[in-house]
């Protein structure tokens, strides 16, 4: 199974944030807040699947990750460093949230969460039940 089945939202979520990045630019956009998004990777492994989640100039303290009813939410805020509202800096910045359907496979009991230059990697294990395993065949 392929990661891109576990999150189908992912390429919705990509072309959003191309669009805003085209549009981040032009000269309308003076006093409009633009929404930041964080960009996301997903990655299926034996054992788990992972998320990465760039999150450039966030505080770690700035993050909040919650499962809920079989989905998980990661959310936050870029602030700026300079106690600006925005308008006057080239990056964009404010809340953002993205929210990740967790599929069954998932021993939720055993989800982490590291963050390390920027970059918040999420690692949801499979149960045993749901890992690869070679079957015994017994000789009569």
């Amino acid at each position: 199974m392929r990661a891109t089945t576990i999150f189908p939202l992912r390429n919705l979520h990509n072309l959003q944030t191309e669009l805003d990045g085209m549009f981040q630019h032009f000269p309308f956009r003076s006093g409009l807040t633009t929404r930041w998004s964080p960009r996301v990777d997903t990655h299926e492994t034996e054992d788990a699947f992972l998320v990465a989640v760039d999150l450039p100039g966030v505080a770690s303290d700035d993050v909040a990750i919650n499962l809920e009813k079989g989905v998980l939410t990661v959310s936050g805020e870029r602030k700026s460093p300079f106690g600006l509202n925005g308008d006057a800096e080239p990056q964009s910045r404010g809340k953002f949230e993205h929210a990740f359907p967790v599929p069954d496979a998932v021993d939720t009991d055993s989800i982490d969460a590291t963050y390390k230059d920027g970059v918040m990697t999420i690692t949801l294990r499979k149960s045993k039940a749901a890992q690869p395993r070679q079957i015994p065949i017994t000789v009569a």
